[in-house]
C-alpha cells in the first residue's frame, strides 16, 4: 500500500573490491597507524580497517579499509533535485470497499470518471487521479523543499457510510487527507541504495553504487459504516419472550425453596436491574486522615465530603523523580479554562505566554471563624456546587496545604519547573503550565497512580492554594465543570 518517487540521486561510479582510504567521519580521521586498529569498523564504515593511517587528501588522514573503492562519499544530495520534475507526475489510486457477506461492493472510482481531470480538495474533490505537487502541497510541504532529501507522505481515504440504505450507496465517496510522516527537524528524508554490478575482461567484478533520495508514499484507508440490522419477525419475537419468562420463573421458584424469598429474590432483583451512572458522576477521593482512596459512584444529593463509596486500595509511592511524575500539558486542547473536571487540568486558552507571580492572592481565603459546615481545614472556599465541596480531611484538623510536603512536592517552583524541563528542556514554563503540573503532583501523591487520574478530584483548599501559587490571567475561575 505504498509507492516510492525518486527525486533526487547520488552516483559513485567505478568502484572495485580493494584497499582504500575511509571517507573523513569524526571517528574516522586518523593521525597515525595506532588510530586505526586492523580488523575493526565503525557502524558508520565503508569496510574493514587494515591498521594503516593513509591520506585521503591533501587536508586529512583516515583509516585504510578493505571495501568497494572509491568509498561512497557522506556529502549532502544535489539542490536543487535532480528529479525535480516529478512534482507534475500523477497517480491514479483505485481503492474499492468490500463487504462479501453482504455482497456490498464500492469504487472510489466514479462510473463516468474523466481521465484528464486532477484532484482538486474544492472544484474536484471525487477524482482519484493525484498530482504529486499538490499531494505535497496539501501536507503543508514544500515539494522543491523535500525533493532534495526525501520524505514519507501518507494519503488518508476515510470512508463514512450507510450500507443500510441502499439509495445512498451511489452517494457514498470517501475523503482524502494528506500528512508527513517523517520528522522535519530532526531526521528528514528517506532514500534507498542500489548497485548495478558488471563483470571486467580481467575477471574482476566491479560496480555502480546509486544513491535514490525520494519520497515514499503510504496509503491508509480507514473508516466508519452502519452494518445492516436483521430483526426477528412476530413469531420469534413472542417465543424468545416466553422463554425469557419461563426462565424467570424457574429462578424465583428454586430461590423461594431453597434460600427464601425475601434474600434471594432481593439479589436476584439487585442484579437484574442495575443503574448506569454517566461517567462524570464516578469520582474518587483522598482524605489526609484515611489510609485508602473512596469510589464514589451515587449522583449526589449532598456535598461530596458526606458522599458515601466504596474504598479502594492505594497504591504505595514514594517520592521520586519529579521528571517521571508529572508532564507538560501545554499542547493539550481543551475547550475553556475553567474545566477542572474530574481530570483536574486546567483547559487552555488563547493565553499560553501568561506572566505569573507566584504567590499572588486571587481571594481571600476562609478562616476557621468562617468555616464551611463541609469543611474540617478551614481553608475552603464557598461554593454551592455539591461536587466542589470537598475537604482535604474527613475529620477536624490541620489542612494539608499548610504542611512542608505539599509545599515541596505540589507547591515547589523548582520541583514543577524541573518536571517540566524534564519533558522538554528548552520549555519556558508560564503559571498555566505550572497549575497543570502542580494538579498532577497532587494527585500522583495522594492517590498513588495515574490510573486513577481521569476521575480523581483535588479537595477545594488544595486548589485554591495552587490557584493562588500559580494564577491564571484575569483571575475568573468558576470552579469544576462536569462533561
Amino acid at each position: 500500500n505504498s509507492f516510492f518517487v525518486v527525486t533526487n540521486i547520488i552516483k559513485t561510479e567505478n568502484q572495485l573490491k580493494q584497499m582504500c582510504p575511509e571517507y573523513p567521519f569524526t571517528k574516522a580521521i586518523c593521525h597515525s597507524d595506532e588510530s586505526c586498529k586492523n580488523g575493526t569498523a565503525d557502524i558508520h564504515s565503508n569496510g574493514i580497517r587494515t591498521g594503516r593511517c593513509v591520506d585521503y587528501n591533501v587536508t586529512f588522514k583516515t583509516c585504510e579499509v578493505n571495501a568497494w573503492c572509491p568509498v561512497e562519499p557522506m556529502e549532502n544530495p544535489p539542490a536543487p533535485a535532480v528529479l525535480s520534475s516529478s512534482e507534475d507526475f500523477t497517480v491514479l489510486i483505485k481503492n474499492n470497499v468490500i463487504f462479501p457477506k453482504f455482497n456490498y461492493t464500492i469504487s472510489n472510482t466514479p462510473p463516468n470518471l474523466n481521465t484528464s481531470c486532477v484532484y482538486n480538495k474544492t472544484a474536484s474533490p471525487r477524482c482519484p487521479i493525484f498530482r504529486l505537487g499538490d499531494i505535497v502541497k496539501e501536507a503543508n510541504q514544500s515539494f522543491p523543499e523535500m525533493a532534495v532529501k526525501g520524505g514519507i507522505i501518507v494519503i488518508q481515504i476515510k470512508w463514512d457510510c450507510n450500507f443500510d440504505k441502499s439509495q445512498e450507496l451511489s452517494l457514498c465517496f470517501p475523503e482524502y487527507g494528506f500528512l508527513r510522516l517523517d520528522d522535519k527537524k530532526t531526521m528528514p528524508g528517506f532514500y534507498i541504495r542500489s548497485a548495478r554490478y558488471y563483470k571486467l575482461p580481467n575477471g574482476k567484478e566491479q560496480r555502480t553504487l546509486l544513491k535514490f533520495y525520494g519520497i515514499r508514499f503510504d496509503v491508509l484507508v480507514f473508516g466508519t459504516v452502519n452494518i445492516i440490522l436483521f430483526t426477528c419477525g412476530g413469531r420469534r419475537k413472542l417465543a424468545i419472550s416466553l422463554v425469557v419468562s419461563a426462565i424467570e420463573i424457574c429462578i424465583c421458584c428454586v430461590g423461594c425453596f431453597r434460600w427464601g424469598k425475601g434474600s434471594f429474590y432481593k439479589i436476584y432483583n439487585r442484579k437484574k436491574y442495575e443503574t448506569v451512572l454517566n461517567p462524570t458522576k464516578v469520582m474518587y477521593v483522598s482524605y489526609v486522615d484515611e489510609p485508602h482512596v473512596t469510589l464514589i459512584k451515587k449522583p449526589l444529593k449532598t456535598s461530596l465530603q458526606h458522599a458515601q463509596g466504596s474504598i479502594v486500595q492505594r497504591c504505595p509511592v514514594r517520592f521520586c523523580n519529579a521528571g517521571s511524575c508529572c508532564t507538560s500539558e501545554s499542547n493539550k486542547n481543551h475547550n475553556n479554562e475553567e474545566s477542572e473536571p474530574m481530570r483536574t487540568t486546567e483547559s487552555n486558552e488563547n493565553n499560553d505566554n501568561e506572566e505569573y507571580k507566584p504567590g499572588q492572592p486571587l481571594r481571600q481565603e476562609t478562616s476557621s471563624s468562617n468555616c464551611q459546615k463541609w469543611c474540617c481545614c478551614g481553608n475552603c472556599q464557598s461554593t454551592q456546587k455539591y461536587y466542589e465541596q470537598l475537604c482535604c480531611r474527613r475529620k477536624e484538623g490541620q489542612c494539608i496545604t499548610t504542611s512542608h510536603l505539599f509545599q515541596e512536592l505540589v507547591l515547589s517552583h523548582d520541583t514543577l519547573k524541573k518536571a517540566l524541563l524534564y519533558k522538554d528542556p528548552f520549555l519556558n514554563p508560564a503559571a498555566k503550565q505550572l497549575r497543570h503540573c502542580a494538579y498532577k503532583q497532587y494527585i500522583h501523591w495522594r492517590f498513588g497512580s495515574f490510573d486513577l487520574e481521569d476521575r480523581a478530584v483535588i479537595p477545594n483548599c488544595c486548589r485554591w492554594k495552587i490557584r493562588n501559587t500559580y494564577p491564571k490571567k484575569g483571575n475568573n475561575y468558576t470552579g469544576f465543570k462536569i462533561d
